[in-house]
């Protein structure tokens, strides 16, 4: 055991402590949680990254004045799962770099020495590594140097950091955030010359600098801010020039708009296989700039729309372009009629990666008569994001088809066109792409409990050691309170345990009918590790949610799982499903899918 952990059941208590003094000291709920965007245009739940143990995380943020700040809601996030759960949690660990910097040469052990200041849980740390693009260059080499120590020191930690720079080495980008409005700062001291030489020689752009130059094009007279924008252009990063541009209210300056039709020429010609977070953190900042810009005297010289660059970029992107997921965002019939004229798997899962919003859910429920490929993308899609889950099962269905399968009839999905898809699609094996077979199949095999029978079972334990316990202390009062145990003793008894035991098993039962599998407060996938957890978790065992990773595979859920009554056959399938779904979602780019379905463009240029 590491010299820096304490034994478990003391740290416990010492991080649930630590946990209720930083949320009482900290911000307020309501602050506002990032808006982040997978590599595939999918949005990506902040709170997810908290579960991702054992990796490197670089989130990629414009440069400029940022909005709401990643790292500190994460904190307050991880402090208030440490106070929930204090035996699956990792240790929080905020540092911040640029401080550290200011206090002299920052080395790996230097950052490491502020981390393990803090003691770690049997899970690591989670460490949260702020202020990267304002410390400098030589803080960037410790951060890539501080991979090895802190793996050997607590191998299952997490770090995250932000920067609008490449990753170092070691790191991986999870997400990108998206780029929102903010306020700038002052434009600093030295005027636009002594701003624009530190622009030319300082890479990467120190966080405070970026903001002192849009405050700049945004504080400047007219006759300087063309300059300004001039100088911005020349930089080989335009996302800077984009957004002094829509702060300054220049986007329809000549050169603005000369730099966005070169932007677009550049992101069209990437290949598919190099539009990586990058390219997409690149489209993000151009897309609020088309939207701002202006009519224009000479048409030679306008922008093109927003929708047509986006159709564009999702004509040369290849199948399941993130810019399809983007154009569905904002014109989901666009989007699903480009979809349909590919015929491809991948641009349905495209654009049903954007089925959490309703307009886009809406269309794509108006085609799925038309088109049997979009309730297959909807249902896999659900498996794999939360907010297309929760879309699917907040309305009521109003479809008057005859089916009634097994998911309709399950309390969870009943009524819903999370149930009707279930049961269309998971009848259909034949029809599902090479890509979502796999996951598919693990969902085919789930038994949805109908009834209440199993939770009455697996709660009877329970209630019956509940009621004797009730009659054994009324009984008890009872021959204190005289020589002997007299009827009305007995009877008080006989009622009191029936009347323990009638509230365990109702207690359970409205557990089941208002709380979902595994899922806590808010309505999530249906997995088979759903449906048991809800089975576990309503015997008493608090197991969820059943996160997919090594740990479930321990001796402690099989012997939950025994005594829940779920058969032997059924235990062995559960462990691996969740190891092919780890093995899953380990890779988060988009798979490779052989053979797959040409585009009508490309068919008839064969045939040309």
């Amino acid at each position: 055991m590491p010299a820096n952990r304490m034994p478990r059941h003391p740290a416990q208590r010492t991080l649930r402590r630590h946990a209720a003094h930083h949320l009482e000291a900290g911000p307020g709920d309501r602050a506002e949680a990032p808006a982040l965007l997978g590599r595939g245009g999918e949005r990506v739940d902040p709170a997810a990254l908290l579960d991702r143990r054992g990796e490197r995380l670089w989130l990629l943020t414009a440069p400029g004045p940022a909005g709401p700040r990643p790292l500190p809601w994460l904190l307050r996030a991880a402090w208030r799962r440490a106070a929930a759960d204090p035996a699956a949690a990792q240790r929080p660990v905020y540092v911040d770099l640029a401080k550290l910097a200011a206090d002299g040469p920052v080395t790996a052990d230097v950052v490491l020495a502020a981390i393990t200041a803090a003691e770690a849980t049997e899970h690591g740390y989670l460490v949260l590594l702020d202020g990267l693009d304002d410390a400098g260059g030589a803080v960037r080499a410790a951060v890539a140097g501080l991979i090895g120590p802190l793996t050997r020191e607590a191998p299952a930690s997490t770090v995250v950091t932000l920067s609008h720079a490449e990753p170092v080495p070691g790191f991986h980008i999870p997400a990108v955030v998206l780029p929102v409005a903010a306020e700038p700062a002052s434009a600093g001291r030295g005027g636009w010359d002594t701003l624009a030489d530190r622009l030319r020689s300082q890479r990467p752009w120190p966080a405070a600098l970026m903001s002192e130059a849009v405050g700049a094009a945004k504080a400047a007279p007219e006759t300087l801010r063309w300059r300004i924008i001039d100088d911005l252009s020349a930089l080989s990063d335009r996302r800077l020039l984009f957004r002094a541009a829509l702060s300054a209210g220049a986007c329809d300056d000549d050169g603005v708009r000369r730099a966005a039709r070169i932007e677009i020429e550049s992101l069209a010609g990437a290949p598919p296989a190099a539009r990586d977070p990058r390219w997409l953190s690149r489209l993000l900042t151009l897309l609020p700039l088309l939207d701002a810009g202006g009519q224009c005297d000479d048409p030679g010289h306008e922008a093109p729309p927003v929708g047509d660059v986006l159709r564009r970029l999702a004509a040369t992107g290849g199948p399941g372009s993130a810019a399809l997921t983007l154009l569905a965002r904002r014109d989901p019939a666009a989007a699903v009629a480009v979809a349909e004229d590919s015929g491809d798997p991948l641009d349905f899962d495209a654009v049903a990666r954007a089925a959490d919003e309703p307009p886009v859910l809406h269309t794509i429920l108006g085609r799925c008569e038309h088109h049997p490929s979009w309730p297959t993308a909807l249902v896999h899609r659900a498996q794999l994001d939360r907010g297309v889950a929760t879309a699917l099962l907040a309305g009521r269905d109003h479809d008057r088809s005859t089916l009634a399968g097994r998911w309709l009839a399950f309390r969870m999905t009943s009524g819903t066109a999370y149930g009707r898809l279930l049961d269309d699609v998971l009848t259909r094996p034949w029809t599902w792409p090479p890509h979502t077979a796999p996951l598919l199949m693990t969902l085919a095999q789930i038994r949805p409990p109908a009834t209440t029978a199993p939770i009455v079972l697996a709660a009877l334990p329970g209630a019956a050691a509940g009621a004797v316990v009730t009659a054994l202390v009324v009984l008890t009062a009872g021959r204190l309170a005289g020589d002997h145990v007299g009827p009305l003793t007995a009877a008080a008894a006989i009622v009191a345990g029936l009347a323990a035991a009638g509230l365990l098993l109702g207690r359970r039962l409205r557990r089941w009918h208002t709380m979902l599998p595994g899922a806590g407060e808010a309505p999530a996938p249906v997995r088979r590790e759903h449906v048991l957890a809800g089975v576990l978790n309503l015997a008493g065992r608090r197991l969820a949610p059943l996160l997919p990773g090594a740990y479930t595979l321990h001796d402690p859920l099989r012997r939950a799982c025994i005594r829940a009554g779920v058969p032997e056959v059924e235990i062995a399938h559960l462990l691996g499903a969740l190891a092919a779904r780890r093995a899953l979602l380990a890779d988060t780019a988009p798979p490779a899918v052989p053979e797959q379905v040409p585009h009508r463009a490309e068919q008839r240029e064969r045939q040309n």
